[in-house]
């Protein structure tokens, strides 16, 4: 119920401009280097074969964009938990591409046109719980079936 307020004040624009505040990243509760060890390894399984260049640019990445997620701004910090959630075992590079994948979407969905409110509430109640991608993609389908049966 707290997303559909959300996406409600966020599509008719009663969101305030985006501040400088940073989103607090969910951690599971472990410490700098458990976190740091986790990139590693994560990237020594998922590179390994490529080698030690590979690996070290993988850790280079994860580390990038685990710095900036942290950075982004308040007004975004439920999208980036929901990405953290869903995503957390790809890793932070995975976690910052839904973020801004989700991020993005959102932007253009009020960027919409009024007339196109319904397809977006319906498409977000349908498929809110997945992200605003998801959303924007169900809406861009409904609204271009509108128009084909026009």
């Amino acid at each position: 119920m707290e997303a559909l307020r959300f996406f409600a004040a966020v599509f008719a624009g009663a969101i305030l401009p985006l501040t400088l505040c940073a989103v607090e990243l969910d951690t599971g509760g472990k410490s700098e280097a458990e976190l740091n060890s986790e990139i590693v390894i994560r990237c020594q399984y998922q590179m390994g074969e490529f080698g030690s260049e590979a690996i070290d640019a993988c850790v280079k990445d994860e580390r990038k964009a685990r710095e900036l997620l942290a950075d982004y701004p308040d007004e975004v910090a439920d999208i980036v938990k929901r990405c953290n959630r869903v995503m957390r075992k790809a890793g932070w590079s995975m976690i910052k591409n839904c973020s801004d994948r989700d991020i993005a979407a959102l932007e253009a969905l009020r960027e919409y046109p009024q007339q196109h409110t319904d397809a977006i509430e319906a498409c977000f109640s349908e498929l809110g719980r997945y992200g605003y991608d998801k959303v924007k993609r169900c809406a861009d389908a409904r609204i271009a079936e509108e128009g084909a049966s026009e």
